[in-house]
């Protein structure tokens, strides 16, 4: 089983870059990929300046429309500019899980599959319903990346 808790967090705010998400699960995968490809090329990141050096990838639903962001946490009173959306997390309990992969792609894959292929779908006391969730890398070294994912819950 992966390495994981539930935590309770204080609200925070992520400032991200936007793409839209479409097709399957397959296809959607192939974008996020191209968009962080996208994102790394350009250094799109150097120009958001958070509240700390973590890369978030965050996913949202709004409207039946899935949207993916590359950001920075930042201060809630921050103010986005055109491209850009400010991502408010509530405070309250999440899913913390841990991970390390060989690569950014690899983390963020990894970290989503446990969530909500192993992790979440066996809770008793949670679940989740909703809301943005993001997956964060937090380390870089010579052998991989590290990182965690947040996922909101509510009791159930």
């Amino acid at each position: 089983m992966a390495n994981y808790q539930i935590e309770t967090k204080s609200a925070f705010a992520v400032l991200g870059l936007e793409t839209t998400l479409t097709g399957d699960y397959f296809k959607m995968g192939q974008q996020k990929t191209a968009f962080w490809d996208q994102v790394n090329t350009a250094h799109s990141l150097a120009a958001l300046a958070g509240v700390n050096d973590f890369e978030f990838a965050v996913n949202e639903a709004i409207n039946g429309v899935l949207h993916y962001y590359a950001g920075r946490q930042v201060d809630p009173a921050t103010v986005a500019t055109t491209g850009q959306r400010l991502i408010e997390f509530p405070a309250g309990n999440y899913l913390v899980i841990t991970a390390t992969a060989d690569d950014q792609m690899a983390l963020y894959n990894a970290l989503e599959g446990l969530a909500f292929g192993q992790i979440l779908p066996t809770l008793t006391d949670y679940a989740y319903v909703g809301g943005p969730n993001t997956a964060v890398k937090t380390t870089t070294t010579s052998t991989g990346v590290s990182g965690e994912m947040w996922v909101p819950l509510v009791e159930k």
